[in-house]
This record gives structure tokens, sequence and C-alpha cells, in this order.
């Protein structure tokens, strides 16, 4: 129902203030419209601000297209693809514009934990000429990372801008006319409803569904699954579109990695290992996978075994095993993103001896012991670990070909455990949409006036190609702005 009088108007809305937004909200300025951003959060940045903000950019734009049909398998339309690829080419030079500067991504130490090469799938054709860019660190962009980097040099030009951001205040329903049209949003701002009018378009950038238990209940396996990112994402936008009558895709699809849940925070937090000396076992204290081997966003794949005898994916949750040398090393959470780091500011102690302190990490002196604390046979895990030790003595893993130079010992005592669960680093599904940006409903149609970019509603339905969430953001988030500015006005 459209209200008598909005409370506020202006040409285009934005929904969501991370990088989609952003790009969405200045481009959108850039070709004459008046903008408002909302966000539900009171600290902005959404994922992007969390992630590490890699971006895959290839040499030629053609293959790379190729390639990614490939790896969608047909879930998105080539048309799509196409574009995605072109826009993909610009990023260097618009994001030179906003005054940041690329340089090549490389990995401060390698990881043992997970498999993350520069490209996904390097053996298909096209896929072996991406390469892995973030913003560099600079006077200019001094936060320590990649994405935090990214999401300051985006709020500055829509700071210099002048662009509307109304923060606390998130979008709960679209207004739409008696044509169909989206002509605003209503939205709550310090506990009351307000209705703001939108003369050209509204642009939805409001991201997935991690923190939508029932969603993610519905749409994914495996189950349970944590979350990484920014807790505001909790599938607000699906609702709005369906009622407007949006088609949805690629509900099914994440980005997935590995995650430990401290009772102290919302969101989990990020779990790498950079030197070998662990194993993964399942809840009963069996082995089951070569640990370094999984790609880094797709945990959820090789986590989704169900176990039709006792009714349970048996993978989730499952325990990392490790000794002393690995508890000393290194800090075993990922520092370099995820929003217990970025946002809340949890700095994980260099040798993990804090997350011991704390119970998060569980210490004991034998292997029968640590089987008891976390609910597992005492003579499995004896025997799982003392095969594992016999594999790294010949330097041969007969069970699941770890490389060689990957075997070494879990020696002790004392010896440690995590208890760890596949954790999201995003859903892709939303709102249907098209090479233009606009949200379709189920017979292809664009419901007039109404965008989508970035997470919300991704492009990605099948496979994720590493380092191309951040690349979708803000190219769809430019096409969604420009083409929401370019609407005529509504007629009153």
């Amino acid at each position: 129902m459209i209200p008598r009088k909005y409370d506020v108007e202006t040409d285009v809305i934005v929904v969501g203030y991370g990088a989609a937004g952003a790009a969405a909200a200045i481009t959108a300025h850039d070709n004459g419209a008046s903008v408002i951003i909302l966000d539900k959060m009171s600290i902005p940045g959404g994922n992007s601000r969390v992630s590490v903000a890699n971006m895959a950019i290839p040499e030629d734009s053609e293959k790379f297209a190729q390639y990614l049909k490939t790896i969608t398998f047909a879930t998105t339309e080539p048309e799509i693809i196409d574009t995605f690829a072109e826009g993909v080419m610009e990023l260097k030079d618009w994001i030179a514009t906003m005054g940041g500067e690329l340089m090549r991504f490389n990995w401060p130490e390698a990881s043992y934990s997970y498999n993350s090469p520069d490209v996904t799938f390097p053996s298909l054709l096209g896929g072996e000429d991406i390469k892995r860019w973030h913003v560099k660190q600079t006077e200019t962009t001094p936060e320590p990372t990649g994405g935090d980097r990214m999401w300051h040099l985006l709020a500055k030009q829509v700071e210099s801008r002048g662009i509307k951001v109304m923060l606390s205040t998130p979008a709960t329903a679209l207004i739409q006319d008696q044509k169909g049209e989206i002509v605003g949003v209503i939205a709550e701002s310090e506990r009351k409803s307000i209705s703001i009018g939108a003369r050209r378009g509204v642009v939805l950038t409001c991201g997935g569904f991690e923190n939508n238990e029932t969603l993610k209940r519905d749409s994914l396996s495996p189950k349970p699954m944590l979350f990484l990112g920014n807790p505001s994402n909790t599938g607000d936008g699906i609702r709005m579109v369906q009622k407007v009558g949006a088609a949805l895709w690629h509900m099914g699809n994440t980005a997935c990695n590995i995650g430990f849940k401290a009772p102290e925070y919302e969101a989990a937090f990020f779990v790498n290992f950079l030197a070998p000396g662990f194993i993964y076992v399942d809840k009963y204290g069996k082995r089951f996978v070569d640990e370094g081997s999984i790609d880094s966003h797709a945990y959820g794949i090789s986590l989704s075994e169900f176990d039709t005898k006792r009714c349970e994916y048996r993978h989730v949750p499952f325990y990392v095993i490790f000794d002393e040398e690995i508890r000393r090393r290194s800090p075993i959470s990922w520092a370099t993103c995820g929003y217990s780091k970025v946002i809340e500011k949890y700095n994980w102690s260099p040798d993990n001896s804090a997350e011991v302190k704390k119970g998060w990490i569980i210490r004991a002196r034998t292997i029968a012991e640590l089987a008891k604390r976390i609910s597992a046979d005492e003579s499995t895990l004896e025997n799982t670990i003392a095969k594992y030790n016999e594999y790294c003595r010949v330097g041969k893993d007969a069970d699941f070909g770890r490389p060689k130079d990957r075997l070494k010992a879990i020696e002790g005592p004392p010896y440690y455990a995590m208890q760890l669960w596949p954790a999201l680093l995003n859903t892709q599904g939303g709102p249907r949409r098209d090479k233009e940006a606009r949200v379709l409903d189920p017979d292809d149609n664009p419901i007039p006036r109404l965008f989508a970019a970035g997470e919300f509603g991704s492009i990605w339905g099948f496979l994720y190609q590493t380092a191309t969430n951040m690349d979708e953001a803000l190219v769809f988030g430019q096409i969604a702005g420009r083409n929401a500015a370019m609407n005529r006005p509504v007629e009153p």
C-alpha cells in the first residue's frame, strides 16, 4: 500500500551498506540521482568489511567467461557470465578512480588445513591465467585486513559525495504500486515504522542468510552450519522480494569454510593450520579425509556425507587433533578476516595458550583422556592416531593419500582437540536477476524498478570460483546503481 505521504523521498534507495551497496550508491549518484543507503546494523560494512576481499582478475575475459560457464553448470545464463567477465576487467581502473591501488595477493604462509590455490579449478580451460588481487595497504588505506581496506575506501567516496546513510534502519517491506512497480520501502528507525519513497528505483544489496536457521535448515546441507561473517545476514531481503513476486535461485549454494564456535561470540572463528601435525576425526574418533585437500570454500560439500543408519551428518561436528608443537607454533584462528576479528577485535593468542585457558581448546594428558573429553570411543581414537603416526613413519598415507611432505606424527603428551563445524563465509541464494541486475519474477520478467547485487542472489549457482564475491559486488553494484538512476521518475 502506497502511503499518502512519504516520511522521506529520494531517487534511489540502496538497502545494505557493504561493497555492493556502496558501489551502487556511488554509481547512482554519479549518474545524477539522489541516493539514500539503509543498513540494519549500527556498524556498516556487511560481509564485505570482514572478508579477505580478494578479487580474481584474469588476463583474458573471453577465456575467463568460458571457464566460468563450465563451473556454473548452466545454473547462470551465459549473458550474465559474459557481462560479469567484461566488468571484472575494468575493476582495477574503477578502484583507481576511488583512490585505491590493487596489488597481487599472496598468502603470508602456506596453509596445511585446506587447498587454496590462485584458482580453484586450474585444470579447466580459462582458469590458468586468473590471479588474485586486493587493496594495497597504504597511508590512504592503512587498515590491516583487505576487506576493511576496501570498505573504508568505498565509504570515503560515499561520504565525499554527501550520500545520506541511515544506520540501525532495517528495511522491512517493499512498496509496490498498482502497476507492479517498486516505488519505495518501509523501514524501522528508532523503533518507529517509516516510509521512504524511491522515484527511480530500489537496489537490494542486503546479503545472504548465514544467520537464519530456518532458511539454512530448508536450503543447505550439511546441518547445522555456523557462520563466520556479519550477524546481520538473516535473509531479510528474501522475504521482502518474495512478497512482490520475485523468483529465487541458487539457494543451495554457499562458500563454506570451517570454524570454531566460542560461547562468548556470535560468529565463529576461522581455523587455519600453518604446519602439519594434526588430523581431523569424526565424532566417533575416526579419520575421514586428507586434511589439506579440501578446497578452501567447499567444506560444505566435503562434510555433507549423510549416515542413513544413524540418521545424521557423520562429520558434523568434527574434531581436529594436534600436539604440543602445533599448539605453540602459531594462532589457530585465521587473523585476516571474520566478524569476530575485524569488528569485535578479538586477537587470538600467538601460541593458543589463552584459548586453552578459556577451555576453547581441549587439553589432555593421554589420548584416552582426550577421547573422553570429546565423547569419542577411547580405543577408536587411539587406533586412529596410531595408524596415522605409522603412515608418517613410512611416508605414505594408505587411507586418504595425504602427501608425504604433509605427514607429521602427532606426538605427546599433552594432546589437544577442538570441536569444528562447517562455517559459512556466505550464501549465494536470493532473487533471480538478469545481466542488468534487474530482479525477475518466475516468468523471467523484470519486476519494475527493483535491482539486486552482491551476495543477495549471487550468480554462483553450482561451484564458487575463489575470490569472485567481491568482484561480483563491485561489478553488479555498479550496473544496478546505474540502471536504477537511469529510470524515469515515478509519475505522481
